[in-house]
């Protein structure tokens, strides 16, 4: 798959252009990689992207996981910057137990893992428990409490790249699906 779109997205306007490959021989593993380039990056200043002073980013990925048996999996990612000076790695590795199915009341799910979110590759990470330019682990779990009704709870511990200070957030979220 190959895209090509402009974004414009909390102070960052860039080009975008990314292609992924992904493959899964069988049931129990499933491999990716993939290449993303922004490029023509203007920021309303240089701190929202962590300090990056160049107006294109070359990130590359690769990551897979891998299924014990029906219940616990483990998963991984790893993602470069090769235009970055600092803040230009990012990776996750995560065991994930059961899993949630918002159609069955009374399911649930739960993991443990790390995360490294460089900056400069995790420009703008969708995690609800670690942020851009934190390290650290992370726990979760979610449950089913009736049919279309998601509790989700989430908990990280680690540090802020920047400031090399603690960094600690408790998530807790519950949705309903119509």
């Amino acid at each position: 798959m190959m895209a090509m779109i402009k974004i414009n997205a909390k102070n960052i306007t860039a080009e975008y252009y990314g292609v992924q490959f992904d493959y899964a021989p069988t049931e129990k593993i499933a491999v990716n990689a993939g290449y993303t380039a922004l490029t023509g990056i203007e920021a309303a200043s240089w701190e929202t992207l962590g300090g990056y002073n160049d107006n294109s980013a070359s990130i590359w990925t690769v990551g897979g996981s891998y299924a014990f048996d029906s219940n616990v999996k483990l998963v991984g990612q790893y993602a470069e910057n090769t235009d970055a000076d600092a803040y230009e790695k990012a990776g996750i590795v995560k065991v994930q137990y059961k899993g949630t199915d918002v159609a069955d009341a009374g399911s649930w799910g739960a993991y443990a893992g790390y995360r490294h979110l460089g900056d400069n590759v995790a420009i703008a990470p969708t995690y609800d428990d670690a942020a851009a330019n934190q390290k650290g682990y992370v726990v979760g779990a979610s449950y089913v409490p009736a049919e279309n009704i998601l509790a989700t709870i989430e908990y990280f511990d680690g540090k802020d790249m920047d400031t090399d200070t603690d960094a600690s957030k408790f998530f807790a979220n519950v949705d309903f699906f119509f």
